[in-house]
């Protein structure tokens, strides 16, 4: 039931934004948006919902030229936190998206270009909401537009 909710919500924000939808179904079902310079991947498991990631980067981010990276995890109960050292720790990236640290596991790389790449773990969205409150939050703090149209919530 998750995995055809997942398919419904992908295809209604593709098919409002006027936005091809790339699919691709294997181990791992993956959902991939384009929109000008930004690149919008959701990866999951579809055993295991849980072993599921949100990727939104820049199109012309270089992983070989990274030059700035922060992790941080969410707080889980009975789960001790991995200690970063305060050098791995350094926030470079709007004080924003720090709240998404407190839903996800995040991961927020910078290359020498300063273009970004941000992961969020586990993703498992419920409804349209969840994907638009998330993706609009970081793409309009690093890039200062939205990545979905608003008008979708009425």
């Amino acid at each position: 039931m998750d995995l055809k909710r997942i398919d419904n919500l992908w295809k209604f924000l593709s098919l409002k934004n006027n936005f091809q939808l790339n699919h691709q179904v294997g181990k791992e079902v993956s959902y991939s948006v384009n929109r000008g310079s930004q690149s919008l991947t959701h990866r999951f498991n579809p055993k295991l919902l849980l072993d599921s990631s949100l990727h939104l980067k820049d199109i012309q981010f270089q992983e070989n030229l990274l030059h700035r990276h922060y992790q941080a995890s969410k707080k889980r109960f009975g789960v001790k936190e991995k200690a970063f050292s305060p050098v791995s720790s350094v926030v470079f990236f709007p004080k924003e998206l720090l709240k998404l640290g407190l839903k996800y596991d995040l991961e927020i790389k910078q290359d020498r270009h300063e273009h970004f790449s941000i992961r969020i773990s586990p993703f498992n969205p419920k409804n349209i909401y969840d994907i638009l409150n998330t993706v609009n939050l970081i793409s309009r703090t690093l890039w200062v537009k939205n990545f979905f149209a608003e008008g979708i919530r009425n």
